[in-house]
């Protein structure tokens, strides 16, 4: 199987970019292609289905729209009253797929979205100030910890926003959809350039 063309390809480019300052106010990079898999349920056995992905993943499925739980590299996002994001890496894909194989249509309805979205990782001293040139939302760590996500729009582009553990500077994923990727590349580096940037190879 061929692998997966970056919707990037054409317009990214390694290196500092922008105000020149060192180190860079702000990094972006794309993150490898992942397993990213939906899931809905219905209202009336969403809760059994929450049990049973529990029991088998060891990870807690998430009780609000607001706070993912992971579990080694499985992170779940609950995107909907009855609807969730299952992401991870490497062979963790093969055993969540391996595990929703087994649902039938009466259970929930899944689906593998790795394709619809496009992943890219923020990180800095600026990285706050970048995203809310565009996100309407406090950032700052006693609004905005660890863990915590949001579903927004940012330049018109709707967009899933995830706060990564860091020891030090901030770390935001965004999810947007492939469509809209090359267009929000571009609002973000822009947006990043009178700040001092650098982008990063693509890795997982």
């Amino acid at each position: 199987m061929p692998e997966p063309r970056s919707a990037l390809a054409s317009t990214y480019t390694v290196g500092a970019f922008g105000l020149k300052q060192e180190p860079a106010a702000v990094v972006l990079r794309e993150c490898a292609p992942r397993c990213l898999i939906q899931l809905s349920g219905w209202p009336d056995s969403f809760g059994s289905i929450c049990e049973r992905i529990t029991s088998h993943l060891a990870v807690r499925v998430p009780v609000d729209c607001l706070t993912a739980s992971a579990h080694d590299d499985v992170t779940i996002f609950r995107v909907g009253p009855t609807r969730l994001w299952f992401v991870c890496d490497g062979d963790s894909g093969r055993r969540l797929r391996d595990f929703f194989a087994a649902f039938g249509a009466t259970d929930a309805v899944v689906t593998e979205i790795d394709h619809s979205r496009t992943v890219i990782r923020v990180r800095g001293p600026e990285a706050r100030t970048l995203l809310n040139r565009g996100l309407p939302i406090d950032l700052e760590n006693s609004a905005f910890p660890e863990h915590v996500f949001v579903q927004s729009v940012i330049h018109h582009v709707p967009v899933l926003v995830h706060r990564l553990p860091s020891q030090t500077d901030p770390v935001f994923e965004l999810y947007v959809p492939r469509e809209y990727a090359v267009t929000f590349w571009e609002w973000l580096t822009e947006a990043a350039a009178p700040l001092g940037g650098r982008v990063e190879g693509t890795e997982a």
